[in-house]
């Protein structure tokens, strides 16, 4: 099948003014004739990355040089930040690319701390999250790591169903619906309700007690997490309106706790996921018709990006709807994501 792509926002392929929605063909960027299996991106500050099946692309916005690496096996998973990309691969073997230096090292961590029990186990890695200051592998056994470094191994209980990072903190969504953030906190990211410097273990974000959560996601300084209700909860740095908080005092301040977003004209939207930029909010969501579509809070990225007439101004407006693509193909399956300073949605349409 043919992927295509769209994006909204700072063009990850090449720097150019118009930040409207850019169509951009991933069979003919990576050479590829036919894709027939799951494409996975992911947009840092600089650079991006394409996995396909063995071969992972590298592409820069400020060059025109594009590197394409293959490994023996299947890339089953990718996390990026501005200075590398983790892959993880099918064999189970985590490496690390390295965008300065152009190189490849493999991450041999696993069963490090000192306990003889669990090195006897088959440690694997099931979940990667990427930051700036932390990078963060979970394992089969439970295993919580800032690479290279063991965090913590959680009770046997405890299930994890997702984990991301924002610049500085981590958050991880067990299976229950509880939240855990630890990492860095002087922007209220953690939501502990404190201006915590450095947590360095996983905490339960209390302010989210009793509240079943089923999707998170970091980036920046700021934090989100939907509810099984199909309730917004976000907190962290607002320095963009990047937290869709409409009381004009959560404006340009840090928000240390979780508030619950309100959506304007319509009080019958249930929240299915959440995807955040660094200063931009995204969520899908559910009318009470059926109805589905896609709202943004925070940056205005048509205007953000736009080299003659670049818009550097906060937007404290309310979560406002997101136009797709006007390109898009009716009938298509199209993924929603958010990259550092992108917005975007990946199309999979079957060849005729």
């Amino acid at each position: 099948m043919n992927v295509k792509l769209w994006v909204l926002g700072l063009n990850p392929i090449e720097a150019e003014s118009n930040c409207d929605w850019k169509e951009i063909n991933l069979s003919e960027l990576v050479k590829e004739i036919t894709i027939s299996s799951q494409v996975q991106v992911q947009f840092g500050q600089l650079y991006s990355f394409i996995a396909h099946e063995k071969k992972l692309h590298i592409l820069c916005v400020l060059t025109t040089d594009r590197r394409t690496i293959s490994f023996d096996t299947n890339i089953v998973s990718l996390a990026a930040n501005s200075k590398h990309c983790l892959v993880l691969l099918s064999t189970g073997e985590l490496l690390k690319y390295d965008c300065l230096t152009e190189t490849v090292v493999p991450l041999n961590f696993l069963g490090i701390e000192n306990d003889d029990k669990n090195k006897t186990k088959n440690f694997s890695i099931t979940h990667l999250a990427c930051g700036e200051c932390v990078s963060v592998a979970c394992t089969s056994t439970n295993g919580v790591y800032n690479i290279p470094n063991h965090t913590i191994t959680l009770p046997r209980h405890v299930r994890i169903r997702k984990v991301v990072t924002g610049f500085e903190h981590c958050l991880l969504l067990s299976t229950n619906g509880d939240v855990y953030s630890w990492g860095g906190g002087l922007r209220g990211q953690l939501g502990s309700g404190e201006i915590t410097a450095y947590g360095d273990h996983p905490q339960i974000v209390e302010g989210l007690a009793g509240v079943k959560v089923i999707d998170i996601d970091a980036q920046g300084w700021h934090s989100a997490a939907v509810s099984s209700f199909g309730d917004l909860y976000t907190w962290g740095w607002n320095n963009q309106g990047q937290l869709g908080l409409t009381d004009p005092q959560h404006n340009e301040r840090v928000v240390s706790q979780p508030h619950l977003v309100s959506f304007p004209d319509d009080d019958e939207l249930t929240v299915e996921k959440v995807y955040c930029g660094i200063g931009h909010t995204v969520v899908e969501v559910t009318a009470a018709d059926g109805r589905k579509d896609a709202l943004i809070a925070g940056w205005d990225l048509e205007k953000r990006f736009n080299y003659t007439k670049a818009s550097s101004s906060a937007n404290f407006e309310d979560f406002r709807k997101l136009a797709k693509p006007a390109q898009e193909t009716c009938g298509a399956s199209l993924e929603l994501g958010t990259g550092a300073y992108q917005v975007y949605f990946l199309q999979c349409a079957k060849n005729e």
